[in-house]
């Protein structure tokens, strides 16, 4: 569960600034799944609800919104997850000053549990793969649906596997088995921990890209926040590199972008879009939630994200 509060003008530290509270559904798997399914794609969330009043209230939109939860677990004595942050006023208004997860109901997603539910997860085109998950869990599915694993016994292609690293803190959950996705969506400071290098200019992008994809991913994209998003990978012509903003700056609420912008790639890659057509429904999807005081944009369908990425500026990078 989200609980954001937003300054009214610009936020002095060591003192109570005035300002609203919201209270709403979120957590990174959950709001990627919410995107797919207002993008029109059938979504299964696999996750830990707890017992108690939030718990209850995120399985119930789950169920509101359809997104299947037949695949996740609902454990007494647990409370629910909840990400808590805190954004600016004032000329930065919406901006992230810093937030607090409390998400250890997810330790409870063991490699174990995982197994338990293979049955749905082997029918899946798309596993989408966030590092709030143990490492020993992500190292599982890596295990199971890493690329290149042959067809199941049925003769059933085995799903890609997408990785979206979460936070600096937890991206480094998912660097031993990376070679195992197909994509992944880090920002700067993830894209430099997955690749070992430094990114401290738009220069350095294609250094840290070409370094995860020498592990074995095939497109690498990176988000620049507010400056769109870096994509590489091959192309008709060799490797494909470039950067494309957005069209529009509005921005009311930072917290969800990049989970539009991942839930966005995954609808393009199942519609067969080239990498920048990809890359560049992620902005736009990206774009809409920033212009949103809601984690999930409710007004987001995928006719108006890509009548929205139409738009997208490209910056072709060597």
């Amino acid at each position: 569960m989200d609980i954001q509060g937003r300054c009214f003008k610009k936020f002095i530290a060591g003192d109570s600034n005035p300002g609203e509270a919201v209270i709403s559904p979120g957590g990174v798997g959950r709001n990627i799944a919410e995107n797919l399914i207002r993008m029109g794609i059938r979504t299964e969330l696999v996750t830990v609800f707890g017992d108690d009043t939030l718990s209850e209230e995120l399985y119930r939109s789950c169920g509101r919104l359809g997104i299947s939860t037949r695949g996740s677990m609902r454990l007494s004595n647990t409370p629910a997850s909840q990400y808590i942050c805190l954004l600016d006023g004032g000329d930065s208004g919406g901006q992230l000053l810093g937030a607090v997860s409390a998400m250890s109901s997810f330790d409870k997603l063991t490699p174990a549990r995982l197994e338990e539910r293979s049955g749905l997860l082997d029918t899946a085109a798309v596993i989408v793969v966030d590092s709030n998950l143990p490492a020993e869990s992500i190292s599982w599915l890596a295990g199971r649906y890493g690329r290149d694993r042959p067809a199941d016994e049925l003769g059933r292609p085995r799903p890609i596997l997408v990785l979206d690293p979460v936070s600096a803190a937890k991206a480094e959950r998912g660097k031993p088995v990376l070679g195992s996705f197909t994509f992944v969506k880090p920002n700067r400071v993830e894209a430099s921990i997955l690749s070992g290098v430094s990114i401290n200019s738009d220069a350095d992008l294609p250094r840290a890209a070409d370094a995860i994809r020498a592990r074995g991913v095939s497109q690498v994209f990176i988000s620049l926040g507010s400056e769109g998003l870096y994509f590489e990978g091959p192309g008709r012509d060799g490797v494909e590199r470039g950067i494309l903003h957005p069209s529009t700056s509005q921005i009311v609420n930072v917290s969800g972008a990049g989970d539009a912008a991942v839930a966005a790639l995954v609808w393009g890659y199942l519609s067969d879009y080239t990498l920048r057509d990809m890359a560049a429904c992620a902005v736009a999807a990206s774009s809409l939630a920033v212009a949103s005081s809601l984690t999930v944009n409710d007004q987001l369908n995928a006719g108006l994200m890509a009548d929205l990425a139409k738009g997208v500026i490209y910056e072709p990078v060597s």
